[in-house]
C-alpha cells in the first residue's frame, strides 16, 4: 500500500505547488502588517530554506520543482521552477531585520543573553498584492491539477506532489453564491487527493490566515466553528504517516485522523505548514 513516504532526490524530484490567495481581503491588517505581506513574507522564506538545504557546493541540487500560484480574480503562476533556476533568478533582493540572540559576558562570570536587529538579505520571487480582486480559488486548483496530471506522466514512481493552499476565506469567483464556489471547489479538490502514483495520492494542506481561534490540525470538523474554516477541512488531506515526524520537528502535534490544517495560523505556524509539507525534500523523515 502507498503511504507518501519517498524522499524528493535528484533522481525522483518532487513537485510542490503554492496555491496564494491574493484577493482583496488579503490587504487587510495581520500579525502586525497585511495579509498579503504576511503571506508572500512566508512563501519567500521557504522557498529559499528548501534552496538552503539541497544546496551541494556552488548550488542547490534540482530534488524538487515549485510552482506558486497566485488567485484573484485571475489565476497565474507567480514563481516556477527547478532549485537552481530559482536560486540563479529571483526578482529581486530585499533587506529585513532579523532578531538573533547575542551572547556576551554579564560581568559576574555569567552569560548575558540578549536580543539583538540584525539585517539580512532575502531573496523575494513572490510580491504581495497591490489591488483588490475575487477568489478564484477553483480556477487555483484546477491550474493545480493540470499541473500535476502533467507531472504525473514523468514521475509515476516519484514522490506524490503537494500543494499547500493559503488563504483567508472562502472562494468567491464570476459572481456566484459563495456556498456554490465552495460545493465546487471541495468537488475539484477531492478530484485532485484521488490522483496517484506509485507513491500515494496527491496531498493538500491548509493554512487559513484569519483572526479566529487558532486551531491546529484538527480530526474532527466540529473543532472549526467558521463556515471558512470548516471548507478549508473538507479539502484538507490527512497527514499520512510517514508526515508525522515532519510535524514533530516543527511541533504541530498529530492525533488519529488529523488533517493538515491551520486556522488563525500566526507567522510561525505558517512557516511551519509550509516546512511540513515540503519536508520530503529536506531530509526530514
Amino acid at each position: 500500500m502507498a503511504k507518501n513516504d519517498k524522499q524528493w532526490s535528484s533522481a525522483t524530484p518532487g513537485l510542490l505547488i503554492i496555491l496564494l490567495d491574493q484577493s482583496g481581503s488579503m490587504m487587510s491588517d495581520y500579525e502586525g502588517t497585511t495579509r498579503t505581506k504576511f503571506a508572500t513574507l512566508a512563501v519567500n522564506k521557504v522557498i529559499d530554506n528548501i534552496i538552503q538545504k539541497n544546496f551541494d557546493g556552488d548550488a542547490p541540487k534540482n530534488r524538487c520543482f515549485i510552482s506558486v500560484i497566485g488567485y484573484n480574480h485571475n489565476v497565474r503562476e507567480l514563481c516556477s521552477g527547478w532549485l537552481k533556476d530559482l536560486d540563479a533568478n529571483p526578482l529581486r533582493y530585499e533587506k529585513l531585520m532579523k532578531k538573533v540572540i547575542k551572547k556576551s559576558p554579564d560581568g559576574v562570570g555569567g552569560i548575558l543573553e540578549e536580543k539583538v536587529d540584525v539585517e539580512v538579505t532575502q531573496p523575494v520571487w513572490v510580491e504581495p498584492i497591490d489591488k483588490d480582486g475575487a477568489t478564484n480559488m477553483l480556477g487555483a486548483f484546477q491550474l493545480a491539477k493540470d499541473l500535476v496530471e502533467k507531472w504525473m506522466i514523468d514521475n509515476a514512481d516519484g514522490p506524490a506532489p503537494v500543494i499547500i493552499n493559503i488563504s483567508d476565506g472562502v472562494p468567491y469567483y464570476e459572481g456566484k453564491d459563495p456556498r456554490d464556489c465552495m460545493t465546487e471547489t471541495v468537488a475539484l479538490a477531492n478530484e485532485i487527493k484521488n490522483i496517484s502514483n506509485n507513491d500515494g495520492n496527491v496531498l493538500i494542506f491548509n493554512a487559513q490566515i484569519d483572526n479566529v481561534p487558532t486551531t491546529v490540525f484538527p480530526s474532527e470538523r466540529n473543532e472549526i466553528s467558521q463556515e471558512a474554516g470548516q471548507f478549508l477541512y473538507d479539502i484538507t488531506s490527512e497527514v499520512p504517516e510517514s508526515y508525522k515526524a515532519a510535524a514533530d520537528k516543527n511541533e504541530l502535534p498529530t492525533k488519529e485522523g488529523s488533517k493538515g490544517c491551520i486556522f488563525g495560523a500566526d507567522g510561525v505556524q505558517l512557516i511551519q505548514l509550509i516546512d511540513f509539507g515540503s519536508s520530503k525534500g529536506q531530509g526530514d523523515r
